[in-house]
């Protein structure tokens, strides 16, 4: 789960500074940048699902054990 949380995290700053280069020094033509953010995007839109599903599943599994206390 951290890790997850740190790789998309890492992500979006790095998304976050290819689009500051872009504006500032134009060092990729616009259909390359484009194509990189989008890239970028959906690594992270994924990195998010499988994160999310990963959680849900490990809550599940603790509730179906019977280790929570609000039996």
């Amino acid at each position: 789960m951290k890790m997850g949380i740190a790789i998309g995290v890492g992500l979006f700053v790095l998304a976050v500074m290819l689009g500051i280069v872009q504006l500032w020094f134009e060092p990729l033509t616009i259909e390359f940048f484009m194509k990189a953010e989008m890239t970028i995007a959906a690594f992270l839109v994924v990195l998010c699902v499988v994160v999310f599903v990963a959680k849900e599943f490990r809550e599940n599994k603790i509730n179906s054990s019977g280790d929570h206390l609000d039996n």
